[in-house]
């Protein structure tokens, strides 16, 4: 299987996606929007999936790409699909099917995500000022306390993700610098996050 990746910014990159396709055969073919990559020629029919990453445009902006990117999702929602999104990629696809996403305080650090179906709680990585509002015919499945929406699956096929299960300790500590905060990671069990990321990837693409 390959999966098409949509990268944004070179320091939000794939972490531990990285590994899940190692461990499970698929490859992955990067797009690198950052680097002036042009996604418009692409075929959504040759895709077997796509991932899009977070970044740190806002869906509002008026960039090509964005659009171009927001295409190819309804495209390969029509074929059925997987699309999978973080972040900035989940906001896409609110945004590609016709819900807002709307500016609001930063959101950063780690903290407590609830799972809805399970009642449970998790601690998952943030980094967002920008909101998805809930997506008509949408199942929320994650909340929390700042972040109303934080995940979502649509159509069977297609699932997003507000936080970030996929960071490393490098990305995280990368991220404070540019951010001008301090993380403390040490609590952080990183292995459970991207197990459990790990585990709605195969949900998700197989």
């Amino acid at each position: 299987m390959i999966i098409d990746v949509m990268q944004h910014d070179a320091r939000v990159g794939l972490g531990s996606i990285a590994d899940w396709a190692a461990a499970n055969d698929v490859e992955l073919r990067v797009h690198r929007l950052d680097e002036g990559e042009d996604i418009r020629a692409l075929n959504p029919a040759d895709m077997d999936g796509l991932l899009v990453l977070g970044g740190f445009n806002s869906v509002n902006d008026d960039e090509t790409w964005l659009a171009a990117e927001r295409i190819i999702i309804r495209s390969l929602d029509k074929l059925g699909r997987p699309v999978f999104g973080i972040c900035l990629g989940a906001q896409q696809i609110v945004r590609a099917f016709g819900a807002p996403v709307f500016k609001k305080d930063r959101d950063f650090g780690f903290g407590q995500v609830t799972d809805i179906t399970a009642g449970t709680q998790f601690t998952a990585m943030n980094w967002h000022s920008d909101y998805m509002s809930e997506l008509p015919g949408a199942t929320q499945l994650y909340t929390s306390t700042k972040t109303p929406n934080q995940g979502f699956k649509y159509h069977a096929h297609i699932m997003g993700l507000q936080f970030h299960l996929e960071v490393t300790p490098a990305m995280v500590q990368d991220w404070a610098e540019l951010a001008q905060v301090s993380v403390d990671d040490s609590d952080v069990d990183y292995a459970a996050m991207h197990g459990r990321l790990a585990e709605l990837l195969t949900a998700t693409f197989l």
